[in-house]
């Protein structure tokens, strides 16, 4: 699936670059600090965020997942389903990031 930019920019993500997958425009969405649900995923393009999860903890990714009620950008409710809400507490971003600017060995 095409990631959408306009439906991007409606919920406050980051603008998809022309060479982001699924998977890296997720992992830039947590390192900017937000969180993302299997919704607001749906409705930016991306189908299943559940199945996107193992790709991103088979990077090394260390991430907090929960299980929510939360509201639907397509329905504009909140349906009584729980579905996936994944994010960075403070300390996974910090150490992320610390990562991130370690140099490469040769």
């Amino acid at each position: 699936m095409m990631i959408l930019p306009a439906k991007c920019r409606e919920l406050y993500f980051p603008e998809p670059k022309i060479y982001d997958k699924q998977t890296t425009y997720i992992e830039r969405i947590l390192s900017e600090g937000l969180s993302i649900n299997t919704r607001q995923a749906r409705y930016i393009g991306i189908g299943n965020l559940h199945s996107i999860i193992p790709a991103l903890k088979k990077k090394g990714l260390v991430f907090c997942i929960d299980r929510k009620q939360v509201y639907c950008p397509s329905t504009n409710e909140t349906p009584p389903f729980s579905v996936d809400l994944i994010y960075f507490n403070k300390e996974q971003l910090e150490t992320y990031w610390q990562e991130k600017e370690k140099p490469l060995k040769d």
